[in-house]
């Protein structure tokens, strides 16, 4: 018996959403999204076209934080 079919976006809506691959199985499919998500930080959600449902949502973007200021010696 064949498993079904989840798709893997990136983006978080319908206008960002862009296809990243498909993957057999929901673990598969979930274990795929959490890899590409630790290599490549930001926000993906599975797809499922038989329920046309979004079965599961990640976001790894980090939020950048700015650089502490460093204190320079005055030379006076």
């Amino acid at each position: 018996m064949n498993e079904p079919t989840f798709d893997i976006f990136s983006g978080t809506s319908e206008k960002d959403a862009r296809w990243l691959e498909s993957a057999e199985g929901l673990t598969t499919a979930r274990e795929r999204m959490e890899h590409i998500a630790a290599v490549r930080p930001g926000a993906y959600f599975l797809y499922s076209p038989s329920s046309h449902s979004i079965l599961a949502m990640r976001d790894t973007t980090k939020q950048l934080q700015p650089a502490p200021k460093r204190k320079t010696a005055d030379a006076a």
